[in-house]
């Protein structure tokens, strides 16, 4: 998506060209920049429910227990905590 194609859909040049700039400071093209952003709108649109729905559907389907995720997120955390711990030493 250049600056051309972004004027074409009514975006001024100044605001085509900070919506490449934009872009690439978050390591996207602009058409994933505005992809995201369309994305970002719609999902504010529903409910918290309905966006963690595939989610729920998945972690069933995986056969995990709440149990061994809770183990699994310890771990990462840990991990996680002491990697940084080392970092700052």
């Amino acid at each position: 998506m250049s600056s051309l194609l972004l004027q074409e859909i009514g975006l001024k040049p100044a605001l085509a060209k900070a919506v490449e700039k934009k872009a690439k400071d978050e390591g996207k093209t602009p058409p994933e920049y505005v992809r995201s952003l369309i994305e970002r709108d719609m999902l504010a649109d529903r409910t918290f429910d309905e966006i963690l729905k595939p989610i729920r559907a998945d972690f069933h389907k995986s056969g995990i227990s709440e149990d061994q995720l809770d183990q699994i997120v310890e771990r990462a955390r840990s991990a996680a905590h002491r990697t940084a711990r080392g970092a700052r030493r």
